[in-house]
């Protein structure tokens, strides 16, 4: 993983079953004073999903119209 993609693991790591708004990713991942836009979170959550392999899908969920969430 990079490093950007692994800070994203562990945000979801430490919020189990926490729907995250695109938003709460950009500020605690990216950091608060990231002005780019909530499809770089998009993105990194398609690189994320895809190196988890076949189980990715179910384990990091879209949450429509919020953000993101680490099922069960």
């Amino acid at each position: 993983l990079t490093v950007r993609e692994f800070d994203l693991l562990k945000l979801f790591l430490h919020s189990p079953r926490q729907v995250l708004t695109r938003r709460m990713i950009l500020d605690r991942v990216w950091g608060s004073d990231f002005y780019g836009s909530e499809n770089n979170v998009e993105v990194y959550v398609g690189y994320l999903r895809s190196k988890l392999g076949s189980r990715g899908p179910d384990l990091i969920q879209t949450v429509r119209g919020v953000g993101y969430r680490l099922s069960a």
